[in-house]
């Protein structure tokens, strides 16, 4: 038996349950055929079984397990030259799960045929087959591994299946970016760059163009990497895909010398899903809004979430805001919050409101008072909307002047402006309930007689100058800074 590293994919429970005839087993398969510094080839096969087409059976504890036979076959005509047979079997889990694996194959040059076939082992007749041509070859010149596309990457010097040149590399045997995906990586290897290239170094050139279905192609992203000749390299690239439209696309690299002169090519295809990139409301159905992840809030929960969002939310959406907090209809509720996250990451909506409770809730920790949430606060609301200051004041002694603290942005991009300062007060004394008296951001709150208001405790003694009503200072002392903290911080 062999555990497996897994792919989480968010699937009702049923899906596990559901009759086998409704779908057969869906296999992915991508391979890729690297060297080594000693010239020994070997073969490279990831594998994905998805999820919704592999039968989980219950086990002890109401957990699910899922299994499949994989057979891995090197064929020259009939001929059965490399093969790999065993269990693939998934730990218990709670949710159904698709099962990724990979093998690498000692292997000679030559030229092949790659079949896998894949058996449920909880339904016979759950069976699926790959077959593909396999060509061994690396010449006496700089030549080019195919392409290897991953769903992620990160540095790791462990021994694990996945695990190469220092790195853990999760592969994507389907070529299938979800509208989750972000970035796209891939990884692939160069060899023998020094039989080609005698002085200088060379060219490593990337591009992704979009399949537009016509023959042609638009370009929508590119790269470059300059590298020395060497025996053996590697190129491990990461992409951003955030804004590329869903459809088919074509990644290639390119090898090139000084001159510009090609020497080597690969192209892989892989697809994109990005739904929600250039949404609409009106394409946000009922039947849409189930699928989110709003679907899993109950009413305590939407109505915190749309409290926690009013800090942020500005303009006629504000009003939209205070209309559906107080609808008793919870399908409304999902909705706002749906659309305001898709708005914030068509890629991930869910990612980005896991992202801004979890702040919400520090901010609530924080700045909590007796009377409300932390994010309902001045300091909280402001900490929500323009991040966390640069720098800060706190006073809670200063003779006449009720406690305050100074938060200082140096840059301040809701306005364009540079080194704005807030100042927060506690007139109330009463625990953490700090409320705006003065910020030079545009569109806060500006009190020229902020100054009075801080030192009240004795207004008439303070005041700066004759004119009691018009005086917007109040007298230098040594123990009174505020001026100075604002002015000169």
């Amino acid at each position: 038996m062999k555990n497996l590293t897994f792919k989480h994919i968010s699937i009702s429970l049923l899906l596990a349950f559901l009759p086998l005839s409704i779908w057969a087993l869906d296999l992915g398969v991508s391979y890729a055929v690297y060297n080594t510094p000693e010239n020994k080839p070997y073969l490279e096969v990831n594998l994905e079984i998805a999820a919704v087409s592999i039968r989980y059976q219950k086990t002890e504890g109401d957990k699910l397990q899922a299994g499949a036979e994989v057979l891995i076959m090197v064929k020259t005509g009939e001929q059965v030259v490399r093969y790999e047979k065993y269990i693939l079997q998934s730990p218990p889990v709670e949710t159904p799960q698709s099962l990724i694996d990979v093998k690498r194959i000692p292997i000679a040059e030559g030229t092949y045929e790659l079949e896998i076939q894949v058996q449920d082992l909880n339904a016979a007749e759950n069976r699926d087959e790959y077959k593909a041509p396999l060509r061994v070859y690396f010449p006496e010149k700089l030549y080019l591994s195919e392409i290897q596309l991953l769903r992620q990457y990160k540095k790791d010097n462990s021994d694990g299946a996945f695990n190469k040149n220092g790195f853990y590399m999760e592969p994507l045997p389907f070529c299938f970016y979800e509208k989750g995906s972000s970035r796209l990586a891939f990884y692939l290897e160069i060899y023998r760059a020094n039989k080609s290239i005698l002085e200088g170094d060379y060219l490593l050139r990337y591009f992704v163009e979009q399949d537009k279905g016509t023959g042609s192609r638009n370009l929508v992203s590119t790269g470059s990497q300059r590298k020395k000749p060497g025996d053996i390299d590697a190129l491990l690239v990461q992409l951003d895909i955030s804004k590329f439209e869903s459809g088919n696309y074509f990644l290639t690299v390119e090898a090139r010398n000084n001159a510009n002169e090609l020497l080597a090519s690969r192209t892989q295809f892989f697809q994109r899903s990005n739904p929600y990139l250039y949404y609409n409301d009106e394409e946000i159905t009922d039947e849409a809004l189930t699928q989110q992840f709003t679907q899993k809030l109950d009413a305590k929960q939407l109505t915190y979430a749309l409290a926690a969002l009013s800090p942020i939310v500005l303009g006629d959406d504000a009003q939209i805001l205070n209309n559906v907090s107080r609808d008793t209809s919870l399908s409304n509720k999902r909705f706002f919050i749906f659309r305001h996250f898709v708005r914030e990451a068509p890629n991930d909506p869910e990612g980005a409101y896991n992202k801004y409770m979890n702040l919400v809730n520090a901010v609530h920790q924080k700045f909590r008072s007796g009377f409300r949430y932390g994010f309902e606060t001045d300091r909280g609301r402001a900490y929500l909307r323009f991040g966390a200051p640069d720098d800060l004041v706190h006073v809670e002694d200063e003779p006449g002047a009720c406690p305050y603290e100074i938060w200082i942005y140096y840059n301040f991009p809701k306005t364009k402006q540079s080194n704005v300062k807030f100042l927060f007060y506690n007139p109330s004394l009463a625990g953490e309930d700090y409320i705006t008296l003065h910020s030079t951001a545009r569109g806060e709150i500006q009190d020229p007689k902020w100054e009075r208001k801080l030192y009240n405790r004795n207004p008439t003694e303070y005041i700066d100058g004759d004119n009691y009503h018009d005086a917007t200072g109040v007298q230098r002392n040594l123990g009174r800074r505020a001026k100075e903290y604002f002015t000169d911080f």
